[in-house]
């Protein structure tokens, strides 16, 4: 079992790396990128976005006591039997609407870390241990990619009927961009890429509703914010981001590499180099790459075939999740 430590840079300091660097990167900084990622050159400029900061409201429902009492009458006998069922209590953590906040509580079950564009719920789920190995695994980034909510979705299933695996904290994401969610687009509400407005190298592409559009500045989305606070604080020594439909893992070295070549073997995905061309900076899993690279932590993406997994496809990932979890 590895315990990562838990020092996290303060989000101020994180979103201050906002630069405007319009070269170089990939979708996970290895030198290439999805099938589906179109090419475009349009330049956008804009000033840092401000970051307000909330408190997050923790919310414990009482245990609950029934009593329930039972007479039983004879004609020489009166007897009362009284039974008391207790419910412990859960912990819920919301936050109110807005950008995230620079704190998360760590501990609870589940919790709105922040909200979208149009007021949704952007949620994290935890499972095992506090303080165990942090995996986290993010199934949908590009709206309309999403079969990656089918493998948290199964994740879950099993995770509750069976538990975390051994010496696991496992945190779940089923969507950081709820808005495209719900409108089957690649965008957030605004049309921007989220997966091109993360503050590592960042770079102006295109304009609103584009392919590649990068947003006005690096972190400028409130979805995007929200991600790189609750990651910096988490610090998970394992993440991974579901997109659709190259049908591949980007090959890479180190552990990060044997990570991805076992998540490979597993599902049977190719290792593979793919999809020259276009401009490809702030990306999610490039930015957690180096942001944690002092933990030696591993950020890669799964690109799934496009359409609906097949059952028995949903399992396989399911079980190649927690393998590599379980690993490290």
């Amino acid at each position: 079992m590895t315990t990562l430590p838990r020092s996290a840079p303060p989000v101020a300091t994180v979103l201050l790396a906002l630069v405007a660097t319009a070269c170089g990167g990939t979708d996970d900084g290895t030198g290439a990128v999805p099938a589906d990622e179109t090419t475009t050159a349009a330049a956008a400029t804009s000033a840092a976005p401000t970051t307000e900061l909330f408190v997050p409201v923790t919310t414990t429902t009482p245990s609950a006591t029934t009593t329930t009492t039972t007479t039983t009458t004879t004609t020489t006998t009166s007897t009362t039997t009284t039974t008391t069922t207790t419910v412990p209590p859960t912990t819920t953590t919301t936050r109110p609407a807005g950008p995230a906040a620079e704190t998360f509580d760590l501990t609870a079950d589940r919790q709105v870390l922040g909200r979208s564009i149009e007021g949704r719920d952007i949620v994290a789920e935890r499972y095992g241990t506090p303080g165990d190995r942090r995996v986290l695994v993010i199934g949908v980034i590009h709206g309309n990619e999403d079969a990656g909510l089918q493998i948290v979705d199964r994740l879950r299933e099993r995770t509750l009927a069976e538990g975390a695996p051994a010496g696991v904290e496992l945190w779940i994401v089923p969507s950081m961009n709820p808005d495209g969610t719900a409108a089957q687009d690649r965008h957030n509400a605004n049309q921007v890429d989220l997966n091109r407005n993360f503050p590592h190298n960042w770079g102006p592409i295109g304009a609103p509703g584009d392919g590649q559009y990068a947003g006005t500045g690096p972190a400028s989305e409130p979805e995007t914010q929200t991600m790189v606070a609750f990651m910096s604080q988490l610090q998970p020594d394992i993440s991974i981001w579901y997109h659709q439909d190259a049908n591949l893992i980007i090959p890479s070295t180190g552990r990060d590499g044997r990570i991805r070549a076992r998540y490979a073997e597993l599902t049977g995905l190719p290792i593979a180099d793919c999809c020259a061309g276009g401009v490809y900076t702030g990306i999610a899993a490039t930015w957690a790459n180096v942001t944690l690279d002092a933990l030696d932590a591993v950020s890669f993406i799964v690109e799934l075939p496009g359409g609906v997994l097949p059952e028995e496809q949903v399992d396989v990932h399911t079980e190649a999740v927690r393998i590599i979890a379980a690993e490290g």
